[in-house]
């Protein structure tokens, strides 16, 4: 990498953590670009060489989140799609469980500017509720999916997958806000051990 390059990156690099720390602080609502562009050091007309506006800024902290997420679901539809009894299935979906909750590690902060703005009224909330019902979308598909197959019980795909969702949220949020819930991988593996139970209820594995 030349010179030019690296200079490049290393300015994109401080805006992306100038942005993380104002949009923490302030919200994405109160949050300004010039803050933004003074935190990291470099002049307004800077940060428009590397993001269109405030909403690009936001979407390039929490994309990689946001992206992980669905490449995780896609990976576990494609294992899915190959097993033929309850015991993989459920193996797979114990393995996209994990693979959330260390993807969640790598990214707090862009979880915690998500679930701060999942609810606004702001262009960001829009992005990210848009976002939220793709994934939840594909989810509800690979579950019909599986269920069709007599791979798990879930009378209701789409109520089944917003249970899990919500209570995923809600304890990453406790955990990330430092519950004394324990090691997240922890609470991870025994979310898994609950929704198992109802998801392969029955069954034969």
């Amino acid at each position: 990498m030349g010179k030019r390059e690296e200079n490049k990156r290393k300015k994109r690099a401080a805006m992306l953590a100038a942005g993380v720390a104002v949009f923490i602080a302030e919200g994405y609502e109160r949050a300004s670009i010039e803050t933004v562009a003074r935190d990291a050091e470099v002049a307004r007309g800077t940060f428009y060489l590397y993001f269109n506006d405030k909403l690009a800024l936001f979407q390039a902290i929490v994309s990689p989140w946001t992206d992980g997420l669905l490449s995780l679901v896609e990976q576990a539809s494609a294992a899915l799609s190959t097993a033929e009894r309850p015991a993989e299935a459920r193996a797979h979906y114990e393995q996209m469980a994990l693979g959330i909750a260390q993807l969640g590690l790598m990214h707090q902060d862009a979880i915690m500017m998500a679930f701060r703005e999942l609810r606004s009224p702001s262009d960001a909330g829009v992005w990210l509720r848009a976002e939220e019902e793709i994934l939840l979308q594909r989810v509800t598909e690979i579950t019909i999916l599986a269920r069709d197959r007599g791979l798990i019980v879930a009378p209701h795909p789409a109520i089944t997958v917003r249970i899990i969702v919500g209570a995923v949220e809600r304890l990453t949020f406790d955990v990330f806000m430092g519950s004394k819930l324990g090691d997240p991988l922890l609470v991870a593996s025994e979310v898994v051990r609950l929704f198992s139970a109802s998801l392969f209820d029955g069954l034969e594995q």
